[in-house]
């Protein structure tokens, strides 16, 4: 769920704003997304052709991106760490071999 909203400040330098549009956007499973508008309507959503909803969609898009980069960067982690267990366990493998040499000879 997102969250949109629109503040124009009424008068500079004086901390009193009008919030213009304040909506919250719903994801539908059975159909395409829902708004709840709480200050303004559609009509003030769809000011500019629908801009609002474009840069929204660049947001979630932007967002989405992030969360692979993390996931694929969890993973690439993940595969760093059992190549290093391995050769870990190859090293000392290998010393306990040579162990194992030093005292049978």
């Amino acid at each position: 769920m997102t969250s949109l909203q629109e503040v124009k400040e009424k008068k500079p330098g004086i901390e009193k704003h009008h919030m213009k549009l304040l909506a919250v956007d719903i994801p539908m499973a059975g159909g395409p997304d829902q708004w709840l508008f709480f200050i303004g309507d559609e009509e003030e959503y769809m000011i500019g052709g629908g801009l609002i909803s474009e840069l929204q969609d660049l947001v979630i898009k932007a967002l989405a991106a992030t969360k692979e980069f993390e996931d694929r960067e969890q993973l690439e982690d993940e595969e760093d760490s059992g190549m290093e267990l391995q050769e870990t366990r190859r090293k000392h493998h290998e010393k306990i071999v040579k162990l194992e040499k030093g005292d049978s000879q």
